[in-house]
């Protein structure tokens, strides 16, 4: 047994992929644990304004990254002056998220007026913050992905537990304190991130390596519209609840997503190391098998884990939310069944470079969530969204089963 398991640990792929799922395990245990805190000290309302809060700062975040946070993955171990490269992507990326974050608040009356609160008082200070701070942050763990370092980003991770402890202490705070709790942690991970890659070789410097950036951005742009399409559902969704069937709903979701989270980290964390380790030419069609397998292998008992006591562990947060979350969770996992088949076409395109088929088939999912996800919300309520999510994800992955199934080939 013993054997087995140090056979697995060799291996890059499975070494890389577990440490990658025990980061999201970690990430999504102190994301529940935070978020059962926050519900039985607060309002659902609260809460629910607070996740759109978080949302649109990731959306701002997600749109400032250009696909340069994939770019770095794809093309880091390619070169020989890591520095300069690392630098330039974490300040561009840096400044246009200030610069769209700027745009956001300007007419934020017209993209959320729900959360109008944010210009007030120190909450535009501490959005601001936050933003720079989880924009670093997120080019931090891909660097350290990107250098087979899914460990030491697993530390980096497990220091923003730290935000349950702060969090306590700003209970009375409401909407204000979650998103304080959130920035400093957050400013914790960057500290120790910065310090862990400069010890790597990586570090901010006043260098700029253009030609770098010119040589992956056909690559990257492509990848940035992937990435735009692909995180949309849930950084919009958790806005479009509050400002369509009100904050206590939108509450209802994120910690049904929460929970949901653990079986979608899965088919990520597996697909992501397939993707490092093609970045790093090795064979391709042999790591696609194995990274199939260790997808079925795990996802298969947590998803029967969910079904059976999913309903016990919203009661953690409170019976209200086991009674209000419980359907939309079901069906959120049943969606991750189609999300590993999306998840694994989808990092073997990004290692041939395919970059086209990626962005129809994410701006295919977008559309459909959001879409009839909106539709479905007026007329079904909650429970609506969740069968447009489910099904938005069924589509496309029939779309790659049964219309490009039958052309496509792993090459070697």
């Amino acid at each position: 047994m013993l054997d087995y398991l140090k056979k697995y640990y060799r291996d890059p792929l499975y070494r890389n992929s577990i440490a990658m799922m025990l980061n999201s395990v970690f990430a999504a245990l102190f994301g529940l644990l935070f978020w059962i805190v926050a519900a039985r000290t607060m309002s659902s309302k609260d809460i629910g304004l607070a996740t759109a809060a978080i949302s649109a700062a990731g959306v701002i975040v997600a749109f400032s990254r250009l696909g340069l946070d994939q770019g770095l993955v794809r093309y880091l171990p390619e070169l020989k002056e890591k520095r300069g490269f690392y630098s330039t992507i974490v300040i561009l990326t840096l400044a246009l998220s200030l610069i769209i974050a700027g745009i956001f608040l300007i007419g934020i009356n017209i993209f959320s007026p729900a959360l109008s609160f944010i210009r007030e008082g120190w909450f535009l200070p501490v959005f601001l913050a936050y933003i720079v701070i989880t924009s670093i942050f997120s080019m931090q763990n891909m660097a350290l992905i990107a250098i087979r370092r899914a460990d030491l980003a697993l530390i980096q991770n497990l220091l923003l537990g730290a935000r349950i402890l702060l969090l306590i202490f700003l209970t009375s705070l409401g909407v204000f304190g979650i998103f304080s709790a959130f920035g400093a942690a957050f400013l914790l991970t960057s500290i120790f991130g910065t310090l862990i890659l400069q010890k790597n070789g990586l570090s901010i410097t006043g260098s700029f390596d253009i030609a770098s950036i010119r040589k992956t951005l056909k690559f990257s742009m492509g990848n940035y519209l992937a990435g735009i399409f692909l995180m949309a559902p849930l950084t919009i969704i958790p806005i479009m609840i509050v400002n369509t069937i009100g904050a206590e709903e939108g509450a209802y979701f994120y910690v049904a997503y929460s929970v949901a989270a653990l079986l979608f980290m899965i088919p990520n964390a597996v697909s992501t190391s397939l993707f490092v380790e093609g970045s790093h030419s090795l064979p391709l069609k042999e790591n696609v098998l194995k990274s199939i397998k260790m997808i079925l292998m795990l996802l298969v008992p947590a998803l029967i884990f969910i079904f059976l006591f999913g309903n016990k562990l919203l009661l953690l947060f409170s019976r209200e939310y086991s009674v209000q979350a419980y359907e939309m969770l079901q069906l959120l996992s049943i969606s991750s069944i189609f999300s590993a088949v999306i998840s694994i076409f989808i990092s073997i395109k990004k290692i041939q470079q395919e970059v086209r088929i990626i962005n129809y088939l994410n701006f295919a999912l977008s559309v459909l969530i959001i879409g009839f996800g909106y539709i479905a919300l007026f007329k079904y309520g909650l429970v609506g969204l969740g069968y447009a999510w489910l099904g938005a994800n069924a589509v496309v992955c029939a779309m790659i089963i049964g219309v490009m199934g039958k052309s496509f080939t792993i090459k070697k």
